[in-house]
């Protein structure tokens, strides 16, 4: 990907370029997603075991990780 004030942000006419640069985005978003997880999420379900909203998150983020952990270790 490259970047310029006149045409702003272009990507390379290779198809194989674009996905690395999607799964590098996904790896990111899988890192964020964990780390939001492992760090926030869970300690408050530990805590509030019966909250309903901490147990939507947690499944719901938990859904979203699953996904992106799929994107970033599929073969094209």
């Amino acid at each position: 990907m490259t970047h310029s004030r006149a045409e702003g942000f272009q990507l390379s006419e290779d198809p194989e370029v674009w996905v690395a640069y999607e799964r590098a985005i996904f790896t990111t978003e899988l890192h964020r997603i964990t780390n939001v997880i492992t760090g926030i999420i869970a300690p408050h379900a530990k805590r509030e075991p019966t909250d309903e909203w901490v147990r939507l998150v947690l499944e719901q983020l938990g859904g979203v990780q699953a996904t992106l952990e799929v994107l970033t270790r599929m073969e094209r």
